[in-house]
C-alpha cells in the first residue's frame, strides 16, 4: 500500500485540545492503494481529532460517492457513502492496534490515515453490490439467465425422474 503524506498527522506536537482536518479522497486516493475493492471515488472526510492528557479521539465524517463493480451485470455503478466512524490512540509500551483502540510507543510521531481512511469506506459497502431493478445491463443480464444453469420451469411434456417426485412430496408434506 501506499503511505501518502497527505494522510498523516503528526501527533506528538499537538496540544491538548480539539483539532479538525479536512481530506478529499479522489480517484488517485483510491488507486492508490493495492488490491482495493474501490478504485475511484469522491468522498469528503471531516476529522476532529480530540487530545486530553496523552489521549487521542479521532472522530471521522465521510460524505460521497465511490465507483464500485455491480454484482449482477459487472458493470460500474454509483454507491453513496455517508458515515461516521473512530478510534482512540493512547501512548503505551507497544503497538497494539485492538479496532477502535490504538496503541502506540512514546516515540511514534505521526499516524498515518490512509489506510483508516480506506477501511471507513470499504466498511460501508454491501457484501453485494447491485444495481436496482432494471438498472443492469440488460445483455448482461441476458447472458446470465442463458448460463446460470437455472431451468425456467419444467418443460411440460419432459419426463421426471421419479425419485425427484418422491423427494418433492417430502418436502412438501413438512
Amino acid at each position: 500500500m501506499v503511505k501518502m503524506e497527505t494522510y498523516k498527522i503528526e501527533i506528538k506536537a499537538l496540544a491538548d485540545g480539539t483539532y479538525q482536518h479536512e481530506y478529499h479522497l479522489d480517484d488517485n486516493f483510491f488507486s492508490a492503494i493495492e488490491d482495493a475493492e474501490v478504485t475511484k471515488g469522491d468522498v469528503r472526510v471531516q476529522l476532529i481529532v480530540k487530545k486530553i492528557e496523552g489521549t487521542f479521539d479521532f472522530k471521522f465524517l465521510l460524505n460521497g460517492v465511490v465507483k464500485v463493480q455491480c454484482n449482477r451485470c459487472l458493470d460500474e455503478m454509483d454507491y453513496q457513502i455517508d458515515a461516521e466512524n473512530g478510534f482512540t490512540v493512547k501512548y503505551g509500551k507497544e503497538n497494539i492496534d485492538e479496532g477502535d483502540k490504538l496503541v502506540i510507543t512514546e516515540d511514534c510521531n505521526e499516524i498515518d490515515l490512509t489506510w483508516y481512511l480506506y477501511e471507513f469506506v470499504a466498511l460501508e459497502l454491501p457484501i453485494t453490490c447491485t444495481h436496482a431493478e432494471g438498472e443492469c445491463n440488460s445483455e448482461m443480464e441476458s447472458l446470465l439467465q442463458k448460463y446460470s444453469g437455472a431451468k425456467e420451469s419444467q418443460e411440460e411434456g419432459e419426463p421426471v425422474d421419479s425419485r425427484w417426485s418422491e423427494l418433492k412430496k417430502l418436502i412438501d408434506n413438512n
